[in-house]
């Protein structure tokens, strides 16, 4: 038996596990699927299938041209031995979403980006505007968690003198500030650098029972995904912080039930009779 080994990217092998684990197939059979398929040629054309069943294969895209791209916008054209404008815009949009989304969100918010990763390196703190809260932070560094597509900037928050994850694209910058970055917890930054979880807080151990519906949404539902340690019987046991569980299991409803710990019970508890309050039609 042939084994083939290949070093890729963290982000390919991520889509690829991410894959494997959706579409209920395994890493062998993933792989030798896509060898299979692309063996002669490495087109990935799928409208031929989608065709018959009458679906919209087209889209138009409409835009205005803003004042500086007017202005040189033959040249740009001159410049890239443009024929067909179409097929030079095609490409456009398709070099542009073919990227990781998060790779997709660091180049549209490539100056905040920029500005953050500055002031990092020059350890100066920054006022920001996030969620219409003025703060002042100290950035550490920008990450994403690994089973999300967000940026975030980890930081500390010098007015609520609490450590804090903050997302790349909500972020308005008001301002890089001469006061310099202090570092307070070596250890426990570069602990968050190697392990990032957004959420931050303490890691607890949940056990759920899912419904066959339920099982099938945990595997599609990937993003901010807890990381899965055992299951005995029909109880899976995960670990993650208790704002993340609130926030991923929220999403199952009555497909999942929380065993363990009372609390995430209770929080979510507390939730869902909020939501029913709203959608009572009683009080409607």
């Amino acid at each position: 038996m042939k084994k083939v080994r290949v070093t890729v990217s963290e982000d390919i092998w991520r889509l690829l596990k991410k894959d494997s684990e959706e579409f209920g197939i395994n890493n062998n059979k993933l792989c030798n699927f896509i060898l299979d398929k692309f063996k002669y040629t490495k087109k990935f054309d799928i409208d031929k299938f989608i065709e018959p069943q009458g679906r919209p294969l087209k889209k138009v895209i409409q835009f205005d041209l803003n004042v500086a791209n007017k202005g040189i916008y033959y040249d740009i054209l001159k410049a890239n031995d443009v024929e067909i404008e179409a097929e030079f815009f095609r490409d456009l949009f398709e070099i542009y979403s073919s990227q990781f989304k998060y790779q997709r969100e660091i180049f549209i918010f490539q100056d905040t980006y920029k500005i953050v990763l500055e002031a990092i390196k020059n350890k100066s703190k920054m006022r920001i505007l996030y969620m219409e809260d003025n703060l002042i932070i100290s950035p550490y560094f920008i990450k994403r968690e690994d089973q999300g597509d967000e940026n975030f900037i980890f930081a500390y928050d010098d007015e609520n003198k609490i450590y804090r994850s903050v997302k790349l694209k909500d972020v308005v910058i008001l301002g890089v500030l001469n006061e310099k970055i202090q570092i307070r917890d070596k250890k426990y930054i570069e602990n968050m650098r190697k392990n990032f979880d957004p959420f931050l807080g303490e890691r607890l151990l949940i056990k759920a029972i899912f419904t066959p519906i339920g099982e099938s949404m945990l595997k599609s539902f990937t993003n901010y995904k807890p990381k899965f340690i055992k299951k005995d019987e029909n109880i899976y046991q995960f670990e993650m912080t208790l704002e993340n569980a609130k926030f991923y299991f929220a999403s199952f409803l009555k497909e999942v039930t929380i065993i363990e710990p009372q609390k995430l019970r209770d929080e979510l508890r507390s939730s869902f009779l909020q939501a029913y309050k709203i959608y009572d039609d009683k009080k409607n």
